[in-house]
């Protein structure tokens, strides 16, 4: 009895992937489909059952026998060589689409980059320079009016309070006395003993008032062996909840914010300085003021070389005319 040699459905799964081969170019996953579907040792393992059954029918067959199996034999192996050589061109096409497909996914990344970096620096080329003179604006009219408060301030009218700095009655945080928040009366287990109020841990005061209903006196253990025991009374008092005082706080002041100019060797906006005083904003105005923008070429970078300009085939044609 003769093996089977590949089935038409075998065949017409080989003849499938070779059309994909064939075809358009196929995304990874039809690709890996396709390779998936290869089944090398089987189509090996036909081939040589099909050897086996051309034994046979060299013992026991006729020649036509023999012929028929040996182009069974022939058709076998083609479709086992096919199977490699589709493996093999599948396995290319996949890294390649993979790396196309990384290629395109790193494309459309950079694209979406730029497309989002040119609209902020559209953004900053349009928005900085308002941005940065109305931050200077605002600052003269700070300067302006700590001006006002700092004369006005040196001769109050009667009753009335200085002046706060604007900055600071904005941004600033004044101190503030203790403030109480909640008063309230509790009984507390303390040490009788004790110099001041020590009262015991909130575990132990549930502990003693069940131990001790009823009684303002009880004893807790004490030391590490519970040696000894120690006298406590229930004491009345007053539980305070409270917000310590705080100390004024000032925050740094804005004149310490640098605008520098838009482009390299544009006049800033404003300088930063280290102090805010009054005197130091206004110099840093008029600094700014009589700033002219650096010039397209800076005098003081320009550099002078010389270059043989001759040709070298020149002397050679003078010899020559000679």
């Amino acid at each position: 009895m003769w093996h089977r040699n590949p089935t038409k459905g075998e065949r017409a799964v080989i003849q499938n992937i070779l059309k994909t081969i064939r075809g358009q170019a196929k995304s990874v996953a039809d690709l890996e489909r396709a390779l998936a579907q290869i089944d090398i040792p089987r189509l090996e393992a036909d081939a040589e059952k099909l050897e086996g059954d051309r034994r046979l029918a060299l013992l026991d067959g006729t020649d036509k026998d023999v012929e028929l199996v040996e182009r069974k034999i022939e058709v076998a192996n083609r479709e086992v060589e096919r199977a490699y050589a589709a493996k093999a061109e599948l396995e290319r096409r996949i890294n390649q689409a993979r790396n196309s497909e990384a290629e395109q996914t790193k494309v459309a990344r950079y694209e979406a980059a730029k497309s989002q970096a040119d609209a902020v620096a559209k953004a900053l080329t349009k928005e900085y320079p308002e941005i940065a003179r109305k931050f200077v604006t605002l600052i003269k009219a700070l300067a302006e009016a700590q001006t006002a408060i700092e004369q006005a301030n040196q001769s109050l009218p009667d009753g009335v309070p200085p002046l706060l700095d604007p900055e600071f009655a904005v941004r600033g945080k004044p101190g503030e006395p203790e403030r109480t928040l909640k008063s309230e009366e509790v009984a507390l287990w303390c040490y009788a003993n004790a110099s001041g109020i020590q009262a015991l841990p909130q575990d132990q005061q549930l502990e003693l008032n069940a131990r001790f209903q009823g009684s303002d006196r009880g004893t807790v253990s004490s030391g590490s062996g519970g040696g000894y025991n120690s006298l406590v009374v229930r004491r009345r008092l007053v539980k305070r909840t409270y917000l310590p005082a705080s100390q004024t706080e000032r925050p740094d002041s804005i004149f310490t914010i640098a605008m520098p100019g838009l482009k390299v060797g544009d006049v800033p906006f404003w300088q930063a300085l280290p102090y805010s005083d009054l005197r130091s904003v206004r110099g840093n105005l008029d600094k700014i003021a009589s700033m002219r923008p650096a010039p397209g070429i800076n005098q003081a970078d320009v550099r002078i070389e010389y270059i043989d300009e001759i040709p070298s085939a020149e002397p050679a044609m003078a010899e020559a005319a000679e």
